[in-house]
């Protein structure tokens, strides 16, 4: 679920004990936008920037599906008025994130 590449760059660049804190901050992050992507209460324009956000965040940490959802979610907030559209592809966006965070690579 992680791009290899991205995170051998991140090792190479800050070291294995700065990626595990920043790979923690990801984790925690990445949650707390999902969280607020499926909250019932959520704007289609807050849905557009959460979603860029997420994608940002995605792809820094090589979490490449991730944020090509992500990605996906944020231009059909931008071009459809359809919030069931969005819906179904939040809904995949909250499982295959629940299947990043279970693929967290080893960083040793």
């Amino acid at each position: 679920m992680f791009n290899p590449n991205t995170i051998q760059q991140l090792k190479d660049d800050v070291g294995v004990d700065v990626l595990t804190q920043l790979m923690q901050v990801f984790l925690t992050e990445s949650t707390k936008l999902v969280e607020q992507l499926t909250a019932k209460s959520v704007q289609q324009s807050e849905i557009e920037r959460l979603a860029h956000s997420l994608k940002s965040c995605a792809r820094s940490y090589g979490a490449d599906q991730l944020a090509d959802i992500a990605a996906d979610i944020e231009n059909a907030a931008k071009s459809s008025p359809e919030l069931a559209i969005i819906e179904s592809k939040i809904s995949l966006l909250s499982e295959v994130h629940k299947k990043t965070l279970n693929s967290l690579p080893k960083l040793n």
